[in-house]
């Protein structure tokens, strides 16, 4: 059994949000291997009424919580959510179910069957199914494989949904600063140098919106966040 913290940073997804709060919170009850769980539902810069579902949400079903951040950010939604967070294994996902549902209890099986492994839904999968655009695929593939030549994280997908712990955050907490979608990454580097092993599973995705991810301006951000991170690593003598 496992006790069971999901993540799920929120960015003015009303038109979404309850819907699928509701679907993953039904979807826990039916997950044989968790125990307890809860849902944070991580708010940041939400300009909507996405505020007003999400407490609205937490009112009707216990296992839901929010908080709310200053600020727009995928790594502060993450990792303000992480610190909060009631259980030591948790999980990142996207509202949008993006690898539909099932994913979450093949990561909690996955990671019990691995001796508490970090295991990340990952489109580079050999047996994934995905479905994207050519220009969003070559940049995954690029961002990847230049994390794994810089931080030897050995695996085929660096963006997807993430299942990790809380022990890297007691250890490096702040180094894990990144306030944008590179602190997936940061959750790989250091849930490895805290001893995890990194496994992959493979999802199914069939794009059914258009990525708020933006190549070029937010593509350059990411890309100049690997490395400032190289330097700090190299700059505190950690391998």
């Amino acid at each position: 059994m496992a006790d069971f913290t999901l993540i799920i940073p929120i960015h003015n997804e009303e038109a979404i949000l309850k819907k699928n709060a509701v679907a993953l919170h039904d979807y826990m009850k039916t997950v044989p291997l968790a125990g307890s769980f809860e849902i944070i539902l991580s708010l940041n810069g939400c300009t909507d009424g996405s505020e007003r579902i999400s407490k609205e949400l937490a009112a009707e079903y216990p296992g839901i919580r929010y908080i709310t951040i200053a600020g727009r950010g995928l790594g502060a939604a993450i990792k303000a959510a992480a610190l909060a967070a009631s259980y030591d294994m948790m999980m990142f996902y996207a509202i949008d179910l993006p690898f539909g549902l099932p994913v979450i209890g093949a990561s909690i099986e996955a990671a019990l069957k691995n001796n508490g492994a970090v295991v990340i839904g990952s489109k580079g999968h050999p047996d994934s199914d995905v479905e994207r655009s050519l220009a969003r695929a070559l940049f995954s593939f690029t961002i990847s494989t230049l994390n794994n030549l810089l931080f030897g994280l050995g695996v085929k997908d660096t963006q997807g949904s993430i299942l990790f712990y809380k022990e890297p955050f007691k250890r490096f907490g702040d180094l894990m600063d990144s306030p944008g979608a590179f602190f997936q990454t940061q959750l790989l580097i250091y849930g490895r140098i805290s001893g995890f092993k990194l496994i992959e599973i493979p999802v199914v995705l069939k794009e059914v919106r258009k990525t708020r991810f933006k190549l070029v301006g937010d593509g350059l951000k990411y890309l100049s966040s690997i490395l400032k991170e190289k330097r700090k690593l190299i700059a505190h003598g950690i391998k």
